[in-house]
């Protein structure tokens, strides 16, 4: 994607963002969809704070919840310092609700990202996550609070495990299993190779 291309996206998803009329729920999945695009791919981690509510909650597996918008912003700088490039990819999105009684939607995601940053591990050793092993299901529910739409609230779940993994330069069980065959093979090529030599020697 060359350079005029990245930013008429951007301008895109910015001008999705910033005209939302939150009208219908299908209004509000592009909005948080183009949101979420500005902020992974594009940086604009400074977004949260214009649609979390002040004191909002992330529920998460394992008792690992975010309380506060500042916790939700410090969760998000922690995972584009280990993956720079880092972006969320959308299985999909849907969401229900009306203007009077707030919204909510849920939406399923994997993460894509190469570990070239630093984390509570180290300096990455530049693995990238696994495509579609990585995922992230949540459901977020919005509310009209002195006059402007936020999240209030948030349940969620992700493929913490993998994520860990990538961060401390562990491979996947695919990928040593696949190593674990390589020597096995190259041994019985050589000796093959060993055979078919003495064959043609005695031959000659």
């Amino acid at each position: 994607m060359n350079v005029d291309k990245i930013v008429s996206e951007r301008k895109r998803l910015e001008y999705i963002v910033d005209n939302c009329k939150f009208e219908t729920a299908e209004q509000v999945c592009e909005l948080f969809e183009a949101y979420t695009h500005l902020i992974w791919k594009y940086k604009q981690v400074g977004r949260i704070y214009d649609f979390y509510y002040d004191d909002m909650i992330i529920h998460r597996e394992g008792g690992n919840d975010l309380i506060g918008i500042d916790k939700v912003v410090q969760d998000t700088l922690a995972c584009l310092a280990a993956f720079p490039d880092m972006e969320f990819k959308f299985y999909g999105i849907h969401g229900v609700g009306n203007p009077e009684d707030g919204f909510r939607f849920g939406q399923a995601v994997y993460f894509a990202g190469t570990n070239t940053g630093i984390s509570k591990y180290g300096r990455g050793d530049g693995s990238s996550l696994p495509p579609h092993e990585c995922v992230d299901l949540c459901e977020c529910l919005i509310k009209k609070i002195d006059g402007r739409w936020r999240v209030v609230e948030e349940w969620g779940t992700r493929s913490t495990e993998t994520m860990d993994r990538v961060l401390r330069g562990l491979k996947s069980k695919q990928v040593e299993k696949a190593t674990e065959k390589q020597p096995i093979e190259e041994n019985q090529l050589n000796t093959i190779e060993v055979e078919e030599t003495e064959e043609v020697l005695v031959k000659g």
